[in-house]
């Protein structure tokens, strides 16, 4: 089977998800019921999203192919990054690594289409929320993304950065984000959420919507552990 490199750390939060549901995932598969081979290399959450605000994205695929190449030297056949925001120089740190990543948007995306959705809203950091790279993917197959207003993209960014990356789950929190996920159904027409960040789904983990809800960190992971099997 396939050894799988995590590069995580962004934030720690979102890499026990990736661990324990890849774990399980695959002991489900697998017909002895082993544990996957898997190694994990941790970078700087902060520094990453330094980079990230200030635009330098050379030096943010730099940053992240020096763990990629860690995770090479570890002896892992693939690579994911354990996060969305990362994932904005995913096609330059793609060219330059030495094996296979597999990326987040993906996924998520052949899942909306596949049950015919037409137009979502997606949730994350302040960051992902105004990046065209996450949104372009549905767009070229005709599925419309729309994002919050500056002030609700300004009030969730902040409750995944203060509480979420930290493991808080604040049930005021999530009152404010059904809120705006309210309004955005009643006046834009979502028709379903992408869950844009790997820290939402510890708000929401059972929770029911008024609409789909379609999990960026569930399908990068049901993918994950398929490629571990593919021959």
């Amino acid at each position: 089977m396939k050894k799988l490199g995590i590069l995580g750390g962004m934030g720690p939060e979102s890499t026990l998800l990736y661990y324990k549901e890849i774990a399980a995932g695959y002991k489900r598969k697998d017909k002895d019921g082993n544990f996957p081979a898997l190694t994990i290399e941790t970078v700087n959450m902060y520094e990453m999203l330094g980079y990230c605000k200030a635009q330098q994205y050379d030096k943010l695929a730099e940053y992240l192919l020096r763990g990629i190449y860690n995770l090479e030297k570890a002896g892992a056949d693939f690579a994911i990054l354990a996060s969305n925001t990362p994932h904005v120089v995913f096609d330059i740190i793609e060219k330059q690594a030495h094996i296979p990543l597999l990326n987040i948007v993906e996924p998520t995306y052949q899942a909306v289409k596949a049950v015919g959705i037409k137009k979502v809203v997606w949730l994350g950091t302040g960051f992902t929320m105004e990046q065209e790279c996450f949104k372009r993917p549905f767009m070229e197959h005709g599925i419309d993304v729309v994002v919050p207003d500056e002030r609700e993209r300004a009030l969730i960014d902040k409750i995944i950065a203060k509480e979420l990356e930290f493991g808080i789950v604040n049930e005021e929190s999530k009152k404010e984000i059904d809120i705006i996920i309210q309004r955005l159904i009643k006046e834009e027409g979502i028709e379903a959420v992408i869950m844009g960040c790997t820290e939402l789904p510890l708000m929401y983990a059972n929770e029911k919507l008024p609409v789909p809800v379609f999990d960026t960190l569930k399908y990068h992971i049901q993918g994950i552990v398929e490629y571990m099997f593919r021959e």
